[in-house]
This record gives structure tokens, C-alpha cells and sequence, in this order.
């Protein structure tokens, strides 16, 4: 009993501070109705992560997939650039830009589904990078121009994927009939941003997966 106690005194501080959230120059107090609003689904369901990510539902890419090893050894090396790499750096739990009062990346079954991985794409524009950069909450430095192209990301240059990759050494990517494989070494922390050229592979969709050298997949997603 007591810790429905705990719960209900918890609520009513999460609806107290709703009222009292100072304003700033970009947000305006809500109420506990509004935060609820933004932080969960309206009805109680259960959410799949690849219902909120697309590039993670499996069923759009419909070629056979093949063993990480194969295009591991038969692959064509795909050069890169490193763009930040800090083996150090510490991925968040919790940032303080989820908070509600930053409603843009408040809510729950977004940021656990992000959670859930370890590797993401970025391929252009200004709003989705900050919207991404928001939910995995990156450094500014990650965010920084591609040494490819001067107009990399942009309708100009749409040829450069952008790689985020946390607990990763990434060592190596390999593409071999419509898949790439983004080789390395698994560590406990670390963030790494890498770019790769596209101009002269295939238009149609890819499967990207993260492994480990010896063939054993960590992570995956789909590429447009």
C-alpha cells in the first residue's frame, strides 16, 4: 500500500510542477494535462520500435539477406571519413532536452524506441538532423560538415550518409548486393560520426547492419 502512496504523492508533484514551470524565450508553462499529452500515448498500447522508426521495419526490405560474413569477404571496400569520434564519450540515460518543458523530444515511446539502438543515418536536411541530434542527444561537434562534399545533405549533393554510432569502433564498411556491413570493435561507451560516399552505388533500398568482425549482428536499419 505504501508505495501507492509513493506513486500518488509522486503524481501530485509532476501536476504541481507542471503550473509552476517558469517561461522562457522559447516555451510557455503547460499543465499536467498538456505534459501527459507529450509524454505518452493517449490510450494504454503496446508500440513496437519500428512503428516509430521506419528504417527499422525489416519487411520493406525485400531482397534475401544474406550472412554478415559473406558480405563481410565478398564485399567492396566502401571508404569513409571520420567526422567526430570520441571512444570516451558517455551516452545519456536521461538529457535535459527530453525534459517536457522542451516538448519536442519529450516523448516516451520515442526516445525508448531511439534507445533501443546503436546506429543511426542521416542523409539531409536541416530539420530532421535537428530533431535527431535532439532525441539522441549529440554533441555539436557530431553535427558538423561533410569533408566529401561542400554541399553534402543538401538536393545539390544527395550522394552522403552520415553514420551515428555509439559503443562502436566502426573499422571498416563493406557493401555487397545491396548490403552494407559496418565492421568494428563493440565497447561499453563512445560516439562516432562517419560519412561515405553513395554517388556511384545502386538507387534502391539497403540493409545496413552493425557486426562485430567475426559476423554477429549488434544493430541494423534500413537505407532509402
Amino acid at each position: 500500500m505504501s508505495h501507492f502512496y509513493i506513486f500518488l504523492l509522486t503524481l501530485f508533484i509532476f501536476c504541481q510542477s507542471a503550473a509552476t514551470v517558469p517561461a522562457n524565450n522559447r516555451h510557455q508553462p503547460m499543465a499536467c494535462e498538456e505534459k501527459l499529452k507529450i509524454l505518452e500515448p493517449s490510450e494504454p498500447k503496446t508500440i513496437y520500435d519500428y512503428e516509430i522508426l521506419p528504417d527499422r521495419d525489416i519487411s520493406k526490405f525485400k531482397e534475401k539477406v544474406l550472412p554478415i560474413p559473406l558480405v563481410q569477404r565478398e564485399g567492396s571496400n566502401i571508404p569513409f571519413v571520420t567526422v567526430y569520434k570520441n571512444l570516451n564519450w558517455q551516452r545519456p540515460a536521461y538529457d535535459s532536452l527530453w525534459h517536457s518543458s522542451n516538448w519536442r523530444w519529450s516523448n516516451v515511446p520515442t526516445n525508448m524506441s531511439y534507445q533501443q539502438h546503436r546506429v543511426f543515418d542521416y542523409e539531409g536536411g536541416g530539420s530532421w538532423w535537428y530533431d535527431l541530434s535532439g532525441h539522441l542527444a549529440l554533441p555539436g561537434e557530431a553535427g558538423g560538415p561533410s569533408p566529401i562534399h561542400e554541399f553534402a545533405f543538401t538536393i545539390k549533393y544527395p550522394h552522403v550518409v552520415r553514420l551515428i554510432v555509439f559503443n562502436f569502433d566502426v573499422k571498416s564498411i563493406k557493401y555487397y548486393k545491396n548490403q552494407y556491413t559496418v565492421s568494428g570493435e563493440p565497447l561499453r561507451k563512445g560516439l562516432t560520426v562517419v560519412d561515405f560516399n553513395t554517388v556511384n552505388l545502386p538507387k534502391n533500398k539497403k540493409l545496413l547492419q552493425l557486426a562485430t568482425p567475426d559476423g554477429y549482428e549488434l544493430d541494423y536499419l534500413i537505407l532509402n
